[in-house]
């Protein structure tokens, strides 16, 4: 830690280069932010790296065990011509991660007295970022065959449905072998991840191997799934499970029973802002911008979409509030229905409503003869809450992400000629940001037939509070939302901000920090209450032992206790009623006379704290599955009118 901290970050702002320590989140000469790119290396050499070591000019400093920090995270870098084939399934598997790392780049390793190697650096690894404080930063996260023990019935059901989600994508690319080794399989709370891939070698395994792999992990099973795990086991071992899609509808089936038990509350509100260089704002939002906080229960149906739109002659506006009018309305029609409210039905509504909405504009662009680039069209991303899980959609290059206490992860992968050169010809990312129309949409709804489109759909398992932020384009380019999550979406988890206070400083941050584009956010906060198993553990006991220990001084994380509880809800009731939740196009408003809630009673006091205490058996974690691989269509359609991340 002590070479760590010495470091210095070069600040990425090309015109101020200025050295700041790691400690800093923003650069002490330009306030840009600093982001901290910890990297997990791979290679035949990566065990020989030892701690306080600079490679690669002295880029790079080694401050873990394999685990590198990069001091100058605004440089490209380096990588070798040719990407060896154990990598290639890193590229081939991009559209699940969090799950799975990427490759960030390689660099050189000279070992004395033998020849030059490569290490090859793995960004997005399952190792702690800043989010917690300097005591976890560039700390491996747990193994799941460490916090298996300590979670709950639903977290691990949650695992388990993970890895039967991940068996058939990472067998076609030959590393589902990964899934049955525990010292690759690490987690996030709720969250499955894998730190690096093993190749198969020259047999592929098969699925009763899962069961030899589980069979141990019944002891420690809670009590209401430790029978269903035996039983699915007993199944895999005999071969009576004989595929994934087998495995993963009996899992549903008893998260479905174990789901009822918990609680969900979800919070929602938007903001939508025209920019401070636009004559008209082209994105829509749903529910609508300047409408008060929506508050639902779990088994009530939480819809939310944002929209960006494309198209001279004020065809974007059209186009996205047509696509956000036909969506909202056959999915609520349909569902308002509960015996249509099974997973497979909920995504095949998600995915027939997009394809409606996409034909609605394709008629428009028709009516008005419009033809190539001055057709409308749209992006589109959503999410579903309902019950124990979440549906996330999205067309185009708007995007959803997922913030919990441990960090901030992109849930969708933009629709553009960047991410489809790495996933059909393998070419890294960061070098296909640098090719011509890299940042050009293959898809939107309006451009093309809904035979051609191909909606991205995934379910989540929500067993931990998180908030969703779904945003366009002017949010989320140049990664303003990892650069900005800490400070400005981290404190509603912690209390210490509502939602409307930040949509509105993350719009503000999109006109100062971007300023392009119409910028629109939208906010969901799912607040998880599960009963309190025996045994079971708290966000502090998941955290590494040395690391907990420093954690209890520590005012970034708000720990699983009655009185942290007790405390964060009642300052978050607080904030909301006193501002009265109500949104202008362009700022919030504080609340009005009527607005203002004063806790008149003792006997309601009473009941909010108890019922506050009530939350002790959060966690604090999310839960992901991973998307099905999408068939890619050929065409190219306009590309988005904003500019591409920088």
């Amino acid at each position: 830690m002590t070479n760590q901290l010495a470091a210095k970050i070069v600040c990425q702002n090309p015109e101020c280069q200025a050295p700041n320590p790691v400690s800093h989140n923003f650069c002490a000469h330009c306030r840009t932010a600093i982001p901290k790119v910890y990297l997990w290396a791979v290679g035949e050499d990566a065990h020989n790296l030892k701690i306080g070591q600079m490679l690669a000019n002295n880029r790079y400093i080694v401050v873990n065990d394999r685990v590198l920090l990069d001091t100058k995270p605004g440089w490209q870098p380096e990588v070798v011509d040719r990407i060896p084939d154990y990598i290639v399934p890193y590229l081939r598997l991009i559209g699940y991660r969090p799950h799975i790392p990427q490759v960030y780049g390689s660099i050189p390793f000279n070992r004395s007295g033998r020849r030059t190697s490569t290490l090859w650096l793995l960004e997005r690894a399952p190792i702690y970022s800043e989010g917690l404080g300097a005591a976890l930063a560039g700390k491996v996260m747990p193994k799941l065959t460490e916090s298996w023990k300590g979670a709950g019935s639903i977290r691990q059901l949650n695992w388990l449905w993970q890895i039967a989600n991940l068996w058939d994508p990472m067998q076609v690319e030959g590393v589902n072998r990964t899934l049955l080794h525990p010292e690759f399989l690490r987690v996030e709370g709720g969250l499955l991840r894998t730190i690096e891939l093993m190749p198969n070698g020259e047999s592929a395994p098969k699925l009763a191997e899962l069961g030899k792999l589980w069979q141990p992990w019944q002891k420690h099973a809670r009590m209401g799934i430790a029978q269903i795990l035996e039983k699915i086991c007993n199944q895999l071992l005999k071969e009576e499970i004989k595929t994934a899609t087998q495995l993963i509808a009996i899992l549903d089936e008893a998260l479905r029973t174990a789901g009822q038990k918990q609680f969900l509350n979800c919070n929602y509100l938007t903001l939508s802002h025209t920019g401070p260089t636009r004559a008209q704002n082209e994105d829509a939002c749903y529910p609508p911008s300047g409408d008060p906080l929506y508050q639902n229960t779990g088994y009530d149906l939480s819809l939310t979409i944002v929209c960006d739109g494309v198209g001279g002659h004020q065809g974007g506006q059209i186009a996205s509030n047509l696509a956000i009018d036909t969506i909202r309305r056959r999915i609520e029609s349909v569902l308002d229905n509960t015996e249509n409210r099974y997973p497979d039905s909920i995504v095949i509504q998600i995915e027939s409503s997009t394809c409606v909405a996409n034909d609605q504009i394709s008629l428009r662009n028709d009516s008005e003869n419009r033809q190539e680039r001055e057709r409308m069209g749209t992006t589109m991303v959503m999410s579903l809450i309902y019950g124990h899980e979440a549906y996330l959609a999205h067309i185009g290059d708007s995007r959803i992400y997922r913030i919990t206490r441990t960090g901030c992860h992109q849930m969708t992968l933009d629709d553009d000629l960047a991410t489809r050169e790495v996933r059909l010809n393998g070419i890294l990312y960061r070098e296909a940001l640098g090719l011509n129309n890299a940042g050009s949409l293959f898809q939107a709804l309006g451009m093309n037939s809904s035979t051609a489109l191909h909606p991205n759909i995934r379910r989540l398992i929500l067993d931990e509070e998180c908030i969703f932020l779904l945003c366009s384009d002017g949010v989320s380019d140049r990664d303003r939302v990892d650069q900005y999550w800490q400070s400005e979406i981290l404190p509603v988890l912690e209390g210490k901000v509502d939602l409307a206070t930040a949509c509105q400083r993350m719009i503000n941050m999109a006109n100062t920090r971007n300023g392009h584009d119409n910028a629109t956010v939208a906010l969901v906060h799912c607040q998880v209450k599960q009963p309190v198993e025996a045994g079971q553990s708290t966000l502090l006991q998941d955290l590494p032992p040395d690391a907990a220990a420093a954690f209890n001084q520590s005012s970034t994380l708000l720990l699983s206790s009655p009185e942290a509880n007790s405390g964060d809800l009642m300052r978050e009731t607080s904030a909301l009623r006193k501002s009265g939740n109500i949104f202008t196009g362009n700022d919030s408003k504080s609340g009005s006379g009527k607005n203002n809630f004063v806790l008149g009673t003792i006997g309601l006091v009473l009941l909010m704290a108890i019922g506050a205490i009530s939350w002790l058996g959060s966690q604090r974690q999310p839960a992901v599955t991973p998307p099905p691989s999408p068939n890619l269509p050929s065409p190219v359609v306009s590309p988005s009118e904003s500019p591409h991340p920088q």
